[in-house]
């Protein structure tokens, strides 16, 4: 299954990536030894962005979710509207972390290079600054803002220097990566909002955690403590103008860090996070941490400076008002190819994606196979688009698209895997499934059959044909009418599938006690969308063609002379062959052709046409299909002219007729 082959994980994508960036990202650290803080040349400028997946269906869009995205902090901070609020800027993702109390670094590499701190390159240095180098601007920022803190405010706590020189030191402690075990159990020591503060000095980078403002119970949801995570966090201990200035977003939820990443390509809106938050009818700015009291008072200064702010239009809380909210530009994808994860790990989702689509669809199969009436999944997944193989009838599907179901299964099957005909009514039932499988040579119907109906019997006649088909495009197609596959020598002219359903035709006896209805053909007995007086499409051509055996004499001599396939003709003087009848009464001319036993095919013989290779039938007199189509074209033209001749009041010669079956467009009665 997919679950369990899609890396939970990007790094397991590419191992030899992943190696390539752990050993890449120690050897970027530079570590002076003036005191100056730690910090990296080049890698903390690399950015991720994930890719799309709307591409994919619901069902695999799942699977990628599960392995990726942390599904229970995004949809608490979208809850909470502190995540994806602002429908200006492009949505962020909330990537998993470990849980072993380095998710801060974890989420911060994760950001960056698409791999977790499991080397500890970034808590090691982390700890080595804030034990190496002189730390006493950190401590005094820390100190300032612990005392506007509210456990300070509200308790009139007051710190002696050494209880502030303990607490320094339990800090850089936490840092460390040698503590056996956590006091929370985990792995390592959790870290703070101090933490967070020199490591984005550390990385030369801004910093912005997306969390909400109170500690809340999971169960009731009320409030335990304040948060002071969430908000911004500036490399203020080095200049702008060597800072980069593309922040790095993260999640906190329940005590733990996510990387909020942007999707590649997801739409046109702005690839920016708000400065804001929209909480209880205004806007409130994000907290700006560990400024001094000269600093805060020119924040909003410092924020354009180490940030790419912009200012975007949002809509306010009364209805029609609009209000301008500063964002912060993020990033795009700037990895390397030689060390992007994102890449291998979505080339990698594609080839399963693939399986995926052949595992579900042979599962569909066979249970089908086993439980007939049982309803088909993919049907859920129909398309609002027919399928583009001719003729068909079907909608096309998310997994199939451009074809439908029945389609992509017949195009991908080959001649010995063809399964039997289903006359199972619905889309299993499909017609198009071929007869005679059994024959060694390939046979892969790329078009859809109209004569075979989507329910009944087998022996039930075939469907009316489409009038396009009657065309000089049909050259070496089935004799059938209506069969768009390719005609077999062997099978006198008709295709493999005609000639096993007319086998299969003739060890039936033909039934003529159906009750007749509207929606039939008086002749045929087959179920029709169109009549003309009654019978069919097909019945009417043969009946036209007897007509045009002789010619009408008893037209005045004012009149010029028609041919009797004329339609007005055919409207005053109907012929006696004209397929009104039903039941023994039916002519032997009136019954599809692909549904006559071998019997009716004792005369059959070469085409009366000299050098023509195929076939001619009684019903054409004697000609093939093929060139009886085009002699009824060329009547249609005639006709055509004719009628423009009379318009004009042109007398035509009398004797313009043309052999062959009646006209092309029977319906046309008027002239």
């Amino acid at each position: 299954m997919a679950e369990q082959v899609l890396p939970q994980a990007l790094y397991l994508s590419n191992m030899r990536k992943a190696v390539k960036i752990r050993e890449r990202t120690p050897e970027d650290i530079f570590k002076p030894t003036n005191g100056i803080i730690h910090h990296f040349k080049t890698m903390h400028r690399y950015t991720l962005e994930m890719f799309r997946t709307c591409q994919f269906c619901p069902q695999f869009r799942e699977i990628i979710h599960k392995a990726l995205i942390d599904r229970n902090i995004q949809a608490t901070l979208e809850s909470q509207k502190k995540l994806n609020w602002c429908r200006e800027v492009r949505k962020l993702v909330a990537l998993k972390t470990n849980g072993d109390g380095n998710c801060l670094m974890h989420a911060t590499s994760q950001y960056m290079w698409g791999v977790q701190d499991t080397d500890l390159v970034l808590r090691k240095v982390l700890f080595s600054t804030l034990k190496e180098t002189d730390t006493r601007n950190f401590k005094f920022r820390w100190q300032l803002e612990s005392l506007k803190s509210q456990e300070f405010v509200e308790t009139g706590l007051c710190y002696d220097t050494r209880n502030w020189n303990d607490e320094w030191d339990n800090l850089i402690k936490m840092a460390s990566t040698d503590t056996p075990m956590a006091r929370s159990g985990l792995q390592y020591n959790s870290l703070e909002e101090i933490h967070i503060f020199v490591l984005c000095n550390i990385l030369r980078r801004p910093i912005i955690v997306i969390s909400d403002k109170m500690l809340r119970s999971l169960e009731s949801g009320s409030n335990f403590a304040p948060l002071k995570v969430g908000g911004i966090y500036l490399p203020l201990h080095w200049p702008a103008q060597e800072c980069y200035r593309y922040p790095i977003v993260l999640g906190y939820d329940s005590h733990h860090f996510v990387p909020l990443v942007t999707l590649k390509d997801s739409g046109p809106e702005i690839r920016a996070v708000p400065l804001v938050n929209r909480d209880r009818g205004r806007f409130e700015d994000l907290k700006v941490h560990f400024l001094t009291d000269p600093e805060n008072e020119m924040k909003e200064k410092l924020l354009k400076e180490y940030l790419m702010v912009i200012e975007i239009p949002v809509q306010g809380w009364d209805h029609g008002t609009t209000h301008l909210i500063n964002a912060a530009k993020l990033d795009e994808a700037n990895l390397p190819k030689e060390i992007n994860l994102v890449d291998d790990y979505f080339e990698l989702v594609q080839h399963e994606y693939k399986k995926w689509q052949e595992n579900s669809e042979q599962g569909r199969r066979e249970g089908h196979a086993q439980n007939p009436m049982e309803p088909s999944l993919p049907q859920l997944s129909l398309m609002d688009v027919k399928c583009e193989t001719p003729n068909c009838p079907f909608f096309m599907s998310v997994n199939t698209q451009p074809l439908c179901h029945e389609c992509s299964e017949r195009r991908q099957k080959n001649q010995n895997k063809l399964p039997k005909l289903n006359s199972k009514p619905g889309p299993e039932g499909l017609p198009g499934m071929a007869l005679g499988a059994s024959r060694g040579e390939a046979y892969e119907p790329l078009a859809w059959n109209p004569e075979e109906s989507t329910g009944g019997p087998h022996s039930a006649p075939p469907t009316a044909p489409s009038p396009f088909l009657f065309s000089e495009t049909t050259a070496m197609k089935c004799r059938s009418p209506g069969c768009p596959f390719t005609l077999n020598v062997q099978h006198n002219g008709f295709c493999e599938r005609c000639h096993n359903a007319r086998q299969l035709h003739a060890s039936h006896a033909p039934d003529h006690t159906r009750h007749l209805h509207p929606g039939k053909c008086q002749a045929c007995l087959q179920d029709v969308t169109r009549t003309f007086n009654g019978i069919c499409s097909t019945c009417f051509k043969r009946t036209t063609a007897e007509a045009t055996s002789s010619l009408s004499t008893s037209l005045p001599p004012s009149c010029h002379q028609r041919s009797k396939s004329d339609p007005s003709q055919l409207i005053r003087s109907p012929s006696p062959h004209s397929c009104h009848r039903a039941g023994n009464d039916a002519p032997a001319g009136c019954l599809s052709q692909a549904a006559r036993t071998p019997g009716d095919r004792t005369g059959t013989s070469k085409c009366r046409k000299a050098g023509c290779v195929y076939f001619g039938t009684p019903e054409n007199k004697g000609f093939c299909t093929l060139l009886h189509q085009v002699q009824n074209e060329r009547l249609v033209k005639f006709c055509r002219c004719l009628r423009e001749s009379q318009s004009h009041s042109v007398q035509v010669p009398e004797h313009h007729s043309v052999p062959g079956e009646g006209m092309r467009h029977p319906w046309k009665h008027h002239v």
